[in-house]
């Protein structure tokens, strides 16, 4: 009996681990920490955060945080429809304007998505690695920057 026990033991603990590399790119996402992106400017500070809120609203985004002494700003996309009926998404952006050494300010950028099912299981929040939010939204803050009359130079990918 004590051998049967072990053996299935044995076999379950074999079944447990086999199951680790067919886990899902999304379950998998869940549990994986994502890095912001991020960018420099030469620029002040105050300008870049300027630029960060207008950059929101041209992406339209609603910001629903806005802080200059912190550098943070957040805003929320519009409810998107989800892949079933009654699903919904939604994404928010989530950026921090600090300055770095010699009058260059650091954009890092963080895009999360919202995920809710009609069958009210709970929201998803979920930091997306890579998406193109992050490109629209650097590409809108470059054009603020540059009414704003900020030159903008190459290779200002930090992450």
């Amino acid at each position: 009996m004590r051998m049967l026990k072990l053996i299935l033991a044995a076999f379950a603990l074999a079944f447990l681990v086999t199951g680790c590399d067919s886990v899902s790119d999304r379950l998998s996402a869940r549990f994986e920490k994502v890095e912001p992106k991020s960018r420099w400017y030469k620029a002040e500070q105050k300008v870049v955060f300027a630029a960060a809120e207008t950059a929101m609203k041209t992406i339209d985004f609603k910001i629903t945080r806005s802080r200059e002494s912190q550098g943070i700003v957040e805003g929320l996309s519009r409810l998107l429809p989800g892949t079933a009926f009654g699903d919904t998404k939604q994404h928010t952006v989530s950026v921090k304007v600090f300055a770095s050494a010699q009058g260059y300010s650091t954009v890092e950028v963080l895009v999360k998505e919202q995920e809710e099912t009609a069958d009210f299981k709970g929201a998803t929040d979920i930091a997306l690695k890579d998406h193109g939010l992050y490109d629209s939204y650097f590409a809108a803050l470059e054009q603020a920057l540059q009414a704003q009359g900020v030159k903008i130079e190459e290779q200002q990918m930090v992450r």
